[in-house]
């Protein structure tokens, strides 16, 4: 993206607007080929982490790169008008959440993702496996163009 798009965001804008959204698009690749999917997220600013309910078949290709994927990615986005929007993309190793976090991450993740994930399926939920994982961010960046003050960004 050219550096003349937008303006960089910083660090808190960041956090903020990822702590506000519960929608994005998760990035997976192995062996040279990339997948990505529409996911429900929930933010931890205290930990640097994205939390994930995966929701898939045994035979899911979802599953066969999540497993694969050493490093992803979430880009996460708002588009009002072409002269008031904010993205934000977060990388780094993603990993089944911990037992220890287990009931850390679902408690996060009913408190804003939960709803946004229930409206992406329309199938009997009880038909598939829900699996947890989380994305420890290691790299984040962040653009945006607002109109007025800075503050309408995020």
């Amino acid at each position: 993206m050219s550096q003349d798009i937008g303006v960089e965001l910083e660090r808190d804008e960041i956090e903020e607007f990822l702590q506000d959204q519960s929608l994005g698009v998760l990035g997976l690749a192995t062996d040279g080929e990339a997948y990505t999917i529409p996911i429900a997220f929930a933010y931890d600013r205290g930990t640097n982490r994205c939390f994930f309910r995966f929701v898939m078949s045994d035979n899911s290709r979802k599953r066969a790169f999540v497993t694969e994927t050493d490093r992803a990615s979430l880009t996460v986005y708002e588009w009002n008008t072409k002269s008031q929007w904010v993205s934000v993309v977060a990388s780094g190793p993603i990993r089944h959440v911990s037992d220890s976090d287990l009931s850390h991450a679902a408690t996060l993740f009913s408190e804003v993702g939960e709803e946004a994930a229930l409206e992406i399926f329309n199938d009997d939920l009880s038909e598939y496996e829900s699996v947890w994982y989380e994305l420890s961010v290691s790299e984040i960046t962040g653009r945006g163009q607002y109109v007025g003050s800075r503050e309408s960004l995020v």
